[in-house]
């Protein structure tokens, strides 16, 4: 019997001691500065609802050409690239010192890394054009207009934002690996999708030669200060940044194929397809942005050799991984009753936040040992691994959480 005792008294102590340890990990380790921080870069996704509101106020009027919505996810993911190559470069060459937090005047550096993004984007609308061509196998003058349009009409403003979020945090001592992409990739799905439906709206009716010089002229300009910043600026930085970028770019836009297959079966339907179209975005922008404050995170910390891939390195990154989570869960609690209210469906809260943190924590999962594997690789080859790292990240985080989405509707 006393054996018995003695035996419960040391698992009882073994026990508290494993709480101990726990409550420190929490308490003293990351965690919790990890997850008010990420709350706040997570909060901005609500934004993402008048995405979701603007997508599903036409979801009638334009499901008699599906090929829209085939496209929708590319014209995004080639946002999440551009601006996951462009965040992830921007906040490690802060902390590095290559880039000066100010609009006004800046580094050489930076001004060769903007007009590399610029022509990376042009490239990004052609490869969407190229790959929707061979996929369907056929040639629609309305789909051109529509991707290079839309991609390169917003591009500009795109870049911009991302360096006032990434300097004003910078300057307030915040960290930008965490806070940048959650908020710019936000703000640029808002603006893709507000224009990318309006776009669309005028191709349906028939006006898509008038958007036909604004693209030309549009693709002259990004030529012409491509060749200027090559001619006067770090020759380097420009043809590096867009040689790995486009290998990232026709990576991603290959896989983000798939996603817009299973998109427009999605909102084929006509089961809760309202619901669907109004938290897609949101939900699309949230793992995404999640994935990338990790990717951020590693990368910024090889860059300055805090990572290397020791059990150590992935023991710090666990705890901003839970951090993450923690903050994930509240958000997902208040996008439930948001969309909840919106749709008119109050006694589905419940079930609404479930569909969408087990859809949410399904492609979180799958995307950590991406992220880590990607990082890995690319360094082993003794490339930049920020311009592989968020850029293949958002793409494959875009093709799993339309596939959790799918796979999570159709249990629930």
């Amino acid at each position: 019997m006393t054996s018995v005792k003695s035996k419960l008294l040391e698992i009882v102590l073994d026990l508290s001691d494993k709480i101990e340890q726990l409550a420190d990990f929490i308490l003293l380790g990351d965690v919790l500065p990890m997850a008010k921080q990420s709350f706040i870069a997570l909060f901005i996704n609500l934004g993402n609802i008048l995405s979701g509101l603007s997508v599903a106020s036409v979801l009638n009027s334009l499901k008699q050409q599906p090929w829209i919505f085939r496209i929708y996810p590319q014209i995004l993911g080639t946002r999440g690239i551009l601006a996951g190559i462009f965040s992830a470069r921007t906040s490690t060459s802060l902390h590095l010192g290559l880039i000066e937090p100010s609009l006004k005047r800046n580094t050489s550096y930076f001004y060769s890394l903007g007009a590399a993004m610029l022509l990376l984007t042009l490239a990004g609308a052609l490869v969407i054009s190229i790959l929707f061509t061979f996929s369907t196998l056929t040639v629609l003058l309305e789909v051109h207009v529509i991707i290079y349009s839309t991609i390169l009409l917003v591009a500009p403003l795109s870049f911009f934002i991302i360096s006032a979020i990434a300097f004003k945090a910078f300057k307030k001592g915040l960290d930008p690996d965490i806070l940048l992409y959650p908020f710019s990739s936000v703000i640029n799905d808002i603006l893709i999708s507000l224009v990318f439906i309006e776009i669309g709206r005028l191709i349906v009716r028939g006006f898509s030669f008038l958007l036909i010089p604004v693209t030309l002229f549009f693709i002259a300009a990004y030529i012409a200060i491509g060749y200027y910043v090559y001619e006067r600026e770090e020759r380097e930085v420009l043809v590096s940044t867009i040689k790995e970028g486009f290998t990232a770019l026709l990576i991603g836009l290959t896989i983000e194929l798939g996603t817009g297959s299973v998109l427009s079966t999605l909102l084929s339907g006509e089961k809760r397809v309202a619901e669907i179209a109004l938290m897609y975005p949101v939900m699309l922008s949230t793992l995404g942005g999640s994935a990338s404050i990790i990717g951020s995170m590693v990368t910024t910390r090889i860059a300055i050799g805090e990572f290397d891939f020791s059990p150590q390195s992935f023991k710090n990154i666990l705890q901003n991984i839970i951090g993450l989570q923690i903050a994930s869960v509240f958000f997902h609690a208040i996008l439930s009753v948001i969309v909840s209210l919106i749709a008119g469906s109050f006694y589905r809260i419940f079930m609404l936040f479930m569909f969408a943190y087990i859809s949410h924590v399904l492609g979180f999962i799958i995307m950590i040992p991406i992220i880590l594997l990607t990082a890995y690789e690319t360094v082993k080859r003794g490339l930049d691994p920020d311009n592989f790292v968020n850029p293949i990240e958002s793409s494959i985080a875009d093709f799993v959480e339309t596939f959790s989405i799918a796979l999570v509707s159709m249990i629930l």
